[in-house]
């Protein structure tokens, strides 16, 4: 693979690590989108603000989907 798109991965895979971490410290999903707005910049080169807000949505559920009773 080239440097670029190794670099582009590792942002992309850093943008997702903080979102993981982010989203057990948030009480509201406002408050999460809040809080990852200043990590946009690092999905820009794959999304627009609209579909990062999508995968943060889908992070978001996940996340707190293990902690939902059966």
């Amino acid at each position: 693979m080239s440097k670029t798109k190794n670099w582009l991965m590792d942002m992309e895979e850093q943008f997702y690590a903080i979102a993981d971490e982010t989203a057990g410290e948030c009480e509201t999903y406002q408050e999460f989108v809040v809080r990852m707005k200043p990590h946009y910049p690092k999905m820009y080169a794959f999304n627009n603000e609209m579909e990062i807000e999508e995968h943060l949505h889908e992070a978001w559920q996940e996340k707190w989907s293990e902690y939902q009773y059966a």
